[in-house]
């Protein structure tokens, strides 16, 4: 196998070195070194360092004759005796986390027929461009497909509406009233932009960006129809990294969030205020701690009174405010789907009685689990490397059956670029109560700050964050979930 990254593309976020250190290297410089010439052991490793890159910059050329061999699994063990042999497997949703797990089907030696059915019309893409490089123009469309897995032996049932699920009787409703039978399901629908109850359902001019046909619309809006004043509603990652793309545009940007400060929900607010000082530098105007109370659309533009009574005058809305579960499609299922798919610790479904689905698993956004790295609370986890991750899991619980399958225990990981600064994560910020400075300073905006909670055992290390010190953060990923010891740390202040 022969590797090569795109300079263009690659960012060096270092996650390629995270998967396979032994043929990727980020130097002190901060550029990226790589094996070119991989050798036969590695080339798992490599196929998974190109899956997990957040540019997808990286590509792996096989060289012929090629004879597919299993490829070991997370722990570097050879898969173990398969309990559960399915002849059809189904999977439900064709994006990453689907294709993940119909990949690792394959990888794993399952010979049965494969169904995915996808309710887009284009095979799985990469949606982490949307809100910058495509929109933007620096990505074509056709840029942003998937190739690390384009030999998958699947049938495709694309544009095709899943309706409903008979989890005792083991078929899926398409659109039509077609039932399609299996003996083994994967569910990965993923999830729906959220909109508010308030937002108009009809105006052209108020959109969201969860597909690749929503990301060509407000392409559209800016670089064809020229809007000019745009207003973002959602201050989460989504919504910040819309309003880069839109001032490299020239855009005139306003970001309206609820909460305050921005990213308060993810990284703290210490460092959610770092971020709001870099977009305001930026030219973003900030409006913290109020929401939309009236629209009105005016014909050549839209008008939103505020909660503060201010009155925002613009060309066009991006609601950036998160997304919802695609289970409406599960609501009689039997399955419990309260806030996404409730999975045990293995992803494998349970239903409403609290009864484990052995021929059900659930990967991606729409998958609620415990993972037991932090505690054993249900959560969904909502990024690019977790997709990928949970997916190849779920086809080896799938394949393993509930008794013997591992429980999947990842440390999350994801980033972010805002104007320029890299932001980088592992774990997961958000349940801290406190956070340390370790390296760098807030003031310089670089920096990596660890995350801690209090537990019974001592405080629990549960994340790491960077701005622009992606090497650093690399020494910070093995400890999530570590409990300190001796005295508790000293916290920067509240996070």
């Amino acid at each position: 196998m022969r590797l090569s990254v795109d300079n263009g593309r690659c960012r060096v976020y270092g996650i390629c070195q995270q998967e396979a250190p032994e043929l990727f290297r980020v130097s002190q410089s901060g550029s990226l070194h790589y094996t070119r010439s991989v050798p036969a052991e590695f080339a798992a490793k490599a196929r998974q360092a190109a899956r997990c890159c957040p540019m997808q910059a990286i590509e792996t050329v096989r060289r012929p004759p090629h004879t597919p061999r299993p490829s070991q699994d997370g722990n570097g063990a050879a898969p173990r005796t398969r309990r559960h042999r399915p002849q059809r497997v189904v999977v439900a949703g064709g994006g990453l986390a689907g294709l993940s797990a119909a990949a690792r089907l394959r990888e794993r030696g399952f010979e049965g027929e494969l169904v995915v059915v996808g309710e887009e019309r284009r095979k799985p893409y990469s949606r982490p461009p949307l809100s910058k490089q495509y929109l933007s123009g620096d990505l074509r469309a056709e840029q942003l497909a998937l190739t690390t897995d384009e030999s998958v032996d699947a049938h495709w049932l694309l544009d095709t509406p899943l309706v409903s699920l008979d989890a005792y009787g083991r078929s899926v409703q398409l659109r039509g009233g077609e039932r399609l039978p299996f003996d083994g399901l994967v569910l990965a629908t993923g999830v729906d932009a959220r909109r508010l109850p308030e937002t108009p359902l009809f105006s052209d001019r108020i959109r969201t960006i969860r597909t690749l046909e929503d990301a060509a619309v407000v392409q559209h809006a800016m670089r064809v129809a020229r809007a000019r004043r745009l207003v973002v509603l959602g201050g989460g990652f989504i919504g910040c990294e819309l309003a880069c793309t839109a001032r490299r545009q020239g855009m005139d940007v306003t970001l309206v969030v609820h909460s305050t400060p921005l990213l308060r929900r993810a990284l703290g607010s210490r460092v959610g205020e770092v971020v709001g000082s870099i977009q305001e530098r930026a030219g973003v105007e900030l409006k913290l701690g109020t929401g939309v109370d009236e629209w009105r659309d005016e014909g050549v533009g839209l008008s939103l009174r505020l909660g503060s009574g201010e009155v925002l005058e613009c060309d066009f809305v991006v609601l950036g405010l998160g997304g919802v579960p695609r289970t409406e499609w599960l609501r009689d299922s039997g399955l419990e789907v309260s806030d996404g798919v409730l999975c045990g610790p293995t992803c494998h479904a349970v239903d409403v009685r609290g009864n484990t689905m052995p021929w059900i698993v659930a990967a991606g956004d729409v998958a609620r689990w415990p993972n037991t790295r932090f505690d054993t609370v249900p959560r969904r986890v909502e990024h690019h490397i977790h997709a990928v991750e949970m997916g190849q899991h779920a086809a080896d619980s799938l394949l393993r059956g509930p008794g013997s399958a591992a429980r999947f225990s990842p440390v999350p990981r994801f980033w972010s670029e805002q104007h320029g600064v890299r932001i980088q994560a592992v774990g997961m910020p958000g349940l801290a109560d406190g956070a340390t400075v370790v390296e760098g300073s807030l003031r310089k905006e670089r920096f990596v700050t660890r995350y801690t909670r209090a537990t019974p055992r001592g405080h629990q290390i549960v994340g790491a964050v960077a701005f622009d010190m992606p090497l650093e953060l690399l020494g910070h990923r093995d400890s999530i979930g570590d409990v300190l010891a001796g005295q508790p740390p000293t916290h920067t202040g509240k996070v």
